[in-house]
């Protein structure tokens, strides 16, 4: 068979990729095929053109791309690419055109993209949409030359019905055209420009299940029973109301059926069934055994099947509560999290499952089992990857509202666009047992104004509208002391269930917890140090490890390289260690990220130095530091890891260990043994720490955190031992 960009053969398997020829002998049987069996879903990952019409601004300068939409238009010069496609990431890097440091000096512009193919007669009477899980930004979408949509956010998905605009006799080519404008700076981390996630058709009868329109819930749980709500949407194009069976079954982690269930609703548009379900002994999804249940949905219309629908689902209970802490399914856990951007290194931002796939698997070995999803809405790909792998998910919606941070950001687009937005981000979502948290937004300047109240009363409602079952936080900085009563920013909490702080000392988090008690309190950013791979310095000095030198710009890996702003990885684990109702930390950064190279701002230095974990997937010794304090598997890790000293030097040897007792060999000499206290937190929890003074919470000395940490039970200490081999 041979496979070119001009056709595509909807009636193949579900899913699958666009470029199969029409006319082989099995053409007008798959058509049938596709008549009698209700939903197909083609993956548009192929055959698409692709054209950088200005890289350096979203204008047209000579006109050539006036007509990129319509059909007609000559693509044959474009470049050929599969989506998702990021074309930043294939882009020199520069000072011009409004690159900026944190988004690594990569240039965005204006790109077009076109898509060529055929369907088949037997589509005629189907509904068909297109759906974009993301393209980043600002983009436009056409069918056969004519506008269908416009979507500016590039971190929701949005879809677009084709039906009326489609050929389909099986020979006239459809053409869809889509504009992108990523107009710098639009973002303060990397963003990629393009169709940068996945793409497809749908097909469907005309009375089928709406988009995202199973809503799965389990309000009742025990280890007997597990009640499973389901509320479907069934949508009505045909023009004339009928009554629709809507069959639900519940599939069991094994595919077995265990639950079944029935039920008639009149539609004559859209219309919701909700119907319950008993699933007996169910298996939770939980961190260690993360099953997870599917729902199989079937319409009906006069005994004849229009749709099948299926919707992934876990069983499982949580709670935050500001006196206990989280729980999961009963028990008691610490979220030990991290902060990541979506970008995947060097593969630039285009989704790729393999490599998402790879990083959270390493944030896993780290000891992880939460993920904040910094500061946007996610790939469903990543929501998938995080159910299997038993990762809990806090999913953001924003990183600015009206008042943007960058002069082309969101806040252009928010008064019109912020609900639909929210919308998505939750309907995308909440089916996922992994997702626990929504948040509002992080570090939101207008959070704070009287205006922002309002704007926070939009999003608020727009969320719960679509998902009343998760508590809403907001990710902040702006609560490093207790806001005057009665102010904006106090009146903001009142709206939420929970508050993550940014870079907040211990102190300003217990006096927050005295304040707000309704609030349950978290860390939604830690740390945020700064080290690269094999790079040690003074350890017993703060920021003295930084080499300036260009083409040497490096960290030191000692966890005394800080931001103006924050403490130590070492701080942050006893800050939240000894508060049992403190519900946990998400580490800035779990991986570096392009962009945002503090504290190199110069080009071409291009990617982030606050990860534990690098842009290749390497871990740093930060790695290590909160693996000694996520995992029970025993482990010890000695920094530095170099062997570039000479004969006479002395080397400040550090182990990371969750064991009390280690001891050093050098070629075989023991360099003696060093051992942690077993102390216990004023709740009675044990832990392992030396007893010393620390001044882990020192930042530059015109900082705002001066002094040592020392624990509610009175102790002070480090989380790491320590030799000095001459």
């Amino acid at each position: 068979m041979t496979v070119t960009r001009r056709s595509v053969l909807l009636a193949s398997a579900a899913a699958p990729a666009a470029g199969a020829l029409l006319g082989t002998p099995s053409a007008q049987a798959a058509a049938d095929a596709v008549r009698a069996s209700g939903r197909r879903t083609v993956a548009l990952r192929d055959g698409w053109r692709f054209a950088l019409a200005d890289p350096g601004g979203i204008t047209d300068p000579t006109g050539q791309y006036a007509d990129a939409a319509a059909p007609g238009y000559d693509d044959s010069t474009w470049r050929a690419v599969a989506v998702p496609h990021d074309w930043s990431i294939e882009q020199t890097p520069t000072t011009q055109n409004g690159t900026t440091s944190g988004t690594g000096f990569f240039p965005g512009g204006l790109g077009w993209y076109r898509l060529a193919f055929t369907l088949p007669p037997g589509h005629a009477g189907r509904r068909i949409s297109v759906e974009f899980d993301g393209v980043y930004m600002d983009s436009y979408v056409y069918c056969n030359g004519t506008e269908v949509g416009h979507h500016p956010y590039g971190y929701t998905g949005f879809a677009f019905d084709l039906t009326d605009l489609l050929h389909t006799d099986g020979r006239t080519e459809n053409v869809i055209a889509v504009k992108v404008q990523n107009r710098l700076p639009s973002s303060r981390w990397y963003s990629g420009s393009g169709i940068y996630r996945e793409a497809r058709l749908v097909v469907t009868e005309p009375v089928h299940v709406d988009r995202w329109g199973t809503y799965v819930t389990t309000p009742e749980v025990s280890d007997e029973r597990a009640v499973v709500r389901v509320a479907t949407t069934v949508a009505n194009a045909s023009g004339a109301s009928a009554d629709v069976e809507v069959v639900s079954r519940v599939l069991a982690p094994n595919g077995r059926t265990v639950a079944r269930t029935s039920s008639t609703v009149a539609v004559a548009d859209l219309a919701t069934q909700t119907q319950e379900l008993t699933v007996t002994d169910p298996q939770r999804w939980d961190f260690a055994t993360p099953r997870r249940y599917t729902l199989e949905t079937e319409l009906r219309v006069a005994g004849r099947v229009t749709d099948t629908y299926s919707t992934s689902f876990g069983i499982r209970t949580f709670r935050f509560d500001p006196d206990e802490g989280f729980h999961l399914n009963g028990s008691h856990a610490k979220i030990k999290g991290v902060d990541l951007h979506h970008d995947l290194g060097a593969l630039g931002a285009a989704i790729s499952v393999d490599a998402v796939r790879r990083q959270m698997t390493i944030m896993k070995s780290m000891g992880v089992n939460a993920f904040r999803t910094s500061h946007n809405p996610p790939s469903p790909e990543m929501i998938r990857i995080c159910e299997e792998l038993g990762i809990v998910m806090l999913v953001e919606a924003f990183d600015c509202w009206k008042t943007g941070k960058t002069r082309y950001d969101y806040g252009r687009f928010f008064d019109e666009w912020c609900e639909r937005d929210a919308t998505e981000m939750v309907l995308a979502a909440r089916n996922s047992p992994a997702v626990l948290l929504w948040s509002i937004g992080n570090e939101i300047t207008d959070s704070t104004s009287t205006a922002g109240l309002a704007m926070a009363d939009r999003i608020i409602t727009a969320i719960r509208a679509a998902d009343d079952t998760r508590p809403l936080i907001i990710g902040s900085d702006k609560y490093r002391t207790p806001p005057a009563k009665g102010s904006a920013a106090d009146l903001m909490l009142a709206k939420l269930d929970g508050l993550g702080l940014n870079y907040n000392t211990a102190k300003s988090v217990d006096v927050l917890h005295t304040t707000y008690p309704h609030l349950f309190l978290f860390e939604s950013e830690s740390s945020s140090e700064t080290s690269t791979r094999g790079t040690y310095q003074e350890p017993e000095h703060l920021n003295t490890g930084e080499n300036h030198t260009p083409g040497r710009r490096a960290t030191s890996s000692y966890d005394n390289n800080l931001a103006s702003w924050t403490m130590s990885g070492e701080y942050g684990h006893k800050k939240d260690r000894d508060r049992k109702w403190f519900t946990g930390q998400f580490l800035w950064s779990g991986i570096d990220y392009i962009g945002e190279p503090t504290p190199y701002n110069v080009f071409p230095v291009k990617a982030s130095f606050f990860g534990a974990v690098d842009t290749a997937g390497f871990p740093k010794d930060m790695y290590h530091l909160f693996r000694s304090q996520w995992v029970d598997e025993p482990m010890v890790h000695l920094l530095p890891t170099t062997w570039n000293h000479e004969a006479g030097d002395t080397v400040e040897v550090w182990a990371y260990s969750n064991v009390d007792t280690v001891e050093l060999y050098l070629n075989g000499k023991s360099l003696g043994v060093r051992k942690f206290d077993t102390k216990k937190t004023v709740d009675g929890r044990s832990y392992l720490e030396t007893t010393e003074a620390t001044g882990d919470d020192r930042t530059f000395t015109t900082g705002p955190y001066p002094g040592s940490y020392t624990s509610p039970n009175g102790s002070a200490g480090k989380l790491h031992l320590t030799w000095r081999v001459p």
